[in-house]
């Protein structure tokens, strides 16, 4: 499972209309940079400086910045040389909540105990979703999901079960065990530090613009009223169908719009382009039969905008490259400020 920027979610069922998010100190933040990599470095300089975080971790591994094969890491020397010194700075800090990764920190692991089992059924996790669980197995109450579908297409494997996920109280690592673990990426160092300056923009102030919410008619509009899913089972032989992720755009309409947020659904088999200042972005991307990459790199959004994508490796890499599925960091590169995204199937399950 990937999470490369924010963990966004609605969850429409467990958050009040009139909520009002805590406030929350830089002095819950880590900010992780990698030593060897200059562009990582800038940037966590950058977000620390305009956040004012004080707490900062140097580590050094292969720099994911320059070269597409750094973007995955061995889980040997992802243990030895990123999961160990951050653990022994958490241990020595126990107010941190919030981990921030940058451009520059490896992307995957290869050989991970979570995760898809793809090419020699070896699994590749996150980083980012492996750090976000980083104490679960201490945890007895942690769970894990197991995906026993042996379809050449489906997925195989395990992950843990998000220990936050559906409650409505401020997060604390102290009550949940994890982490929520965000990163700061992009094709470049500016595309990176710019979701700063976006997000610092939108602080405090109204969405702008609207949001867009492209769905498949083609896969069936699913039922709403049974959308959010607030319960999955621990055990999943099959994909959800995807006629869900539709509906689950059909709720979020309806809470969006209870809220006075603008918002276009969008029910036909047409793949939307040709948006400007978009407050937020959901789609079948690339999995759309209609899509197109014109209309893709049309999108355009305001300071504060949220995105996620029915695409199982839109997070793949953060570097230049052609071919294959829709990528989140091309949105990125149009003014998106945050975005949940995968290295690797996580099944609409994880939508």
């Amino acid at each position: 499972m990937k999470w490369p920027l924010l963990p966004l979610l609605f969850c429409s069922a467990v958050v009040p209309l009139n909520a009002t998010p805590k406030k929350r100190s830089p002095d819950e933040v880590l900010v992780v940079v990698n030593g060897d990599s200059p562009v990582s470095l800038a940037i966590g300089k950058d977000y620390a400086s305009k956040r004012g975080v004080k707490h900062g971790l140097v580590i050094h591994c292969p720099d994911s910045a320059v070269s597409a094969d750094n973007e995955t890491i061995a889980y040997e020397d992802y243990r030895t040389l990123v999961e160990a010194p951050l653990e022994a700075y958490l241990k020595e800090h126990p107010g941190i909540d919030f981990i921030v990764l940058t451009k520059g920190v490896p992307l995957r692991i290869k050989g991970g105990d979570t995760g898809n089992k793809e090419d020699n059924n070896i699994a590749s996790p996150s980083v980012d979703s492996t750090l976000a669980a980083l104490d679960y197995d201490k945890l007895p109450e942690a769970k894990r999901y197991h995906f026993t579908n042996h379809d050449p297409t489906g997925a195989l494997g395990c992950a843990w079960a998000n220990r936050y996920w559906n409650t409505d109280e401020p997060f604390s690592h102290a009550k949940f065990g994890g982490y929520l673990v965000s990163r700061l990426d992009g094709y470049t160092q500016a595309d990176a530090m710019a979701l700063v300056t976006r997000s610092l923009a939108s602080d405090g102030k109204p969405p702008r613009g609207k949001f867009l919410l492209d769905a498949q008619s083609d896969f069936g509009m699913g039922d709403k009223a049974e959308f959010p899913q607030l319960s999955i089972p621990l055990e999943i032989p099959d994909e959800a169908p995807w006629s869900g992720f539709n509906a689950d755009m059909s709720r979020a309409a309806e809470v969006l719009e209870a809220r006075g947020i603008a918002c276009e659904l969008d029910a036909t088999p047409d793949f939307v382009g040709n948006r400007k200042d978009l407050a937020g972005y959901y789609s079948w991307g690339s999995n759309d039969p209609h899509a197109t990459d014109e209309a893709y790199q049309s999108l355009k959004f305001a300071p504060g905008s949220i995105s996620d994508t029915a695409v199982s490796t839109c997070a793949r890499t953060f570097l230049p490259t052609s071919g294959g599925q829709s990528l989140t960091a091309d949105l990125i590169a149009h003014g998106l400020t945050a975005a949940k995204g995968y290295c690797n199937e996580p099944y609409l399950q994880a939508n």
